[in-house]
């Protein structure tokens, strides 16, 4: 979803403008010529730099588009040992100093728009990838950076409020073509304003997570050639620190949960006896209640005159669905025609916060973590974006938190067919003591199975948060 074509590096115009990485505004394929400049040591100038205005976005795609995908001249990629922080970036966020800057991010609540961020987010782990990938060779062939998967997202301080943000990270894990890109959100004081760097100052601070922390997310990026779209090698990750080798040990792991958690789905194994006992008291619960909407008495497990109406703490799932289409434009694409990945994280997140709020009667719920998400397929210019989401799983009062999904669906508006590009799933809650939960209740097995789905996600994401913890990433 998330694909680059670099050609020569973009001077830093305006720190006051919204952040938008050069390597994230040009979305195709090739490669950047004297990126050994660019990323000279020390040199605070030269670096991935905001994208200032539209005028730079619409002129740099004019003239990268009119470059063969095929370099002629191109000799067989050499590969090349990099350390983390060889792919290190960071950006400075100055919500708090700049009012203007922050106007391009404030939220209807007065809170960071964390749609926006979200983008962001995308467009750093892209430049990442890149500058790992990046042997130094002009004459290599160009590469196709594009964005696999979102495998997890992290708040650990939901209520930062307005404070002056930086975001860093750097490659984390490196397989065959894939890397996995650690990405971190930080508060810093408002008088520590600086330009971003494109190295780490101390190297021991390498994916620790402060007190300061906002989020903590990982990108896994995969590398493809442009004119033949198979996969291609990328350069070895070469570990030189116990900061260094405590984030792949973690990368590690992290890999090995997503292939248990694939592999023991309920795609392909039926609900544990635990989840099956669930099940049966899902069933004699919603069997006591009438649906409202014309009960079939044949269908039911008791007589009409033994149900009552739903009382006011309980949902029926299929009554917390909303939707929404958009129109895709060019303003969002890559030169392959196709959306950004931040993009269709934003939209995602911006209907599930919708859908919470009108759940819980308040307009200010919190994004706690978003699940793994993949990019199943690409989302072309002129076609529909189909986003549906529904809460499938709250557990009513006292609890505060709910989960939601949002599956994303393209539209070919021509041929009128349909093909889903992403799932995504999110956590939020409410900070409002006041808010009392419903209780999601399903109703048919395909229902009841989105619920013990969830639940499974649930325990997972607390898991995998402890995980990171526990991997030497410690909160101070």
């Amino acid at each position: 979803m998330w694909c680059q074509k670099y050609q020569q590096p973009l001077k830093r115009a305006l720190l006051s403008t919204p952040l938008r990485t050069f390597s994230a505004t040009i979305h195709t394929t090739a490669k950047l010529n004297n990126l050994k400049e660019i990323f000279a040591q020390g040199n605070d100038e030269n670096v991935y730099t905001v994208r200032p205005n539209g005028f730079w976005m619409d002129k740099i795609l004019a003239h990268e588009s009119k470059k063969p995908i095929v370099n002629a001249n191109a000799q067989p990629r050499k590969l090349i040992n990099k350390t983390m922080f060889d792919s290190y970036i960071e950006e400075y966020l100055p919500f708090k100093s700049d009012p203007a800057f922050l106007d391009e991010y404030i939220f209807s609540d007065g809170k960071i728009r964390t749609g926006k961020l979200l983008e962001d987010l995308d467009a750093l782990a892209g430049a990442i990838a890149y500058k790992h990938i990046d042997n130094g060779d002009p004459n290599a062939p160009p590469i196709t950076v594009v964005t696999a998967s979102v495998d997890r997202l992290d708040l650990f301080l939901p209520e930062a409020g307005i404070e002056n943000y930086k975001l860093s990270g750097h490659v984390s894990y490196v397989g065959n073509s894939s890397m996995e890109i650690f990405i971190k959100a930080e508060t810093v004081p408002e008088g520590e304003r600086r330009l971003p760097k494109s190295k780490i100052e101390n190297p021991e601070n390498l994916g620790i997570l402060s007190k300061n922390t906002v989020l903590a997310t990982r990108f896994t990026m995969v590398a493809m050639d442009p004119a033949t779209r198979k996969s291609v090698k990328v350069n070895p990750l070469k570990l030189t620190s116990p900061a260094e080798e405590r984030l792949f040990e973690m990368a590690e792991a992290n890999k090995k949960r997503k292939r248990r958690a694939a592999e023991t789905g309920l795609h392909r194994q039926p609900p544990t006896p635990e989840e099956r006992l669930d099940i049966h008291d899902i069933f004699l619960k919603y069997s006591q209640y009438t649906n409202g909407t014309g009960d079939d008495a044949f269908m039911n497990s008791q007589s009409s005159d033994e149900m009552q109406p739903l009382p006011s703490n309980l949902v029926w799932m299929r009554d917390t669905k909303i939707e929404s289409n958009f129109l895709m434009q060019p303003q969002d694409r890559n030169l392959h025609n196709n959306i950004f990945g931040g993009y269709l994280m934003r939209r995602a997140y911006e209907l599930a916060y919708a859908n919470t709020a009108l759940f819980m009667k308040t307009s200010s719920p919190t994004l706690l973590s978003m699940d793994e998400v993949t990019f199943r397929k690409p989302v072309h210019v002129g076609t529909l974006l189909n986003l549906r989401s529904g809460i499938v799983l709250s557990e009513g009062y006292p609890h505060r938190s709910v989960q939601v999904r949002v599956i994303a669906e393209v539209i070919n508006i021509e041929k009128g067919t349909r093909e889903t590009t992403n799932v995504f799933h999110f956590t939020l809650a409410s900070g409002n003591d006041k808010v009392k939960l419903r209780r999601i209740l399903p109703k048919t097995y395909a229902e009841t199975m989105l619920w013990i789905d969830a639940k499974r996600r649930r325990f997972q994401g607390i898991h995998a948060r402890h995980a990171m913890l526990e991997a030497g990433i410690e909160q101070h």
